[in-house]
């Protein structure tokens, strides 16, 4: 379904495909998505090149291997991202983020994160082209701040 000019996805037309493993919708007009496929076979959701500022649903894949949001207009990434453990790419560069939420850091099998491009406030423009890795244990810190400062 990629490259057809789609502005929106009615309702929950995506819900009941419980089978499917891969949710291609890159280089259409969509600008919000809440029609994630009730699956725990989906491995990929694929919406690149949009003109996405919200999506939600993410918790209906909890196995979901990647998520590539880049070129897109997302100010936020949905609280769902961070619970999505078994995600091992999450491509969000060119967006319109300030902040990356730091628990992104304590997703274990996250080997690959792209945040480039975004008006990242926090972020340190050396960390913004980082490695996985590098960026993750940084993240890692800034929550690591974030519980001390909440704690005193």
């Amino acid at each position: 379904m990629a490259k057809n000019k789609i502005t929106s996805v009615e309702g929950d037309a995506f819900g009941p495909l419980v089978n499917l493993t891969i949710l291609d919708l890159h280089q259409n007009q969509l600008t919000d998505l809440s029609s994630i496929p009730n699956s725990p076979k989906l491995d990929q959701i694929l919406l690149a090149f949009n003109q996405l500022t919200t999506l939600s649903n993410l918790e209906r894949c909890p196995n979901l291997g990647v998520l590539d949001l880049h070129n897109n207009k997302m100010e936020n990434l949905p609280d769902s991202v961070m619970t999505l453990y078994q995600m091992k790419t999450l491509k969000v560069s060119n967006n319109n983020l300030a902040n990356i939420n730091a628990r992104l850091g304590l997703l274990d099998n996250l080997v690959r994160l792209s945040i480039e491009g975004n008006p990242l406030k926090r972020l340190k423009p050396a960390m913004r082209t980082a490695g996985a890795k590098d960026l993750k244990e940084f993240l890692k810190l800034q929550l690591g701040d974030q519980t001390i400062a909440a704690e005193e």
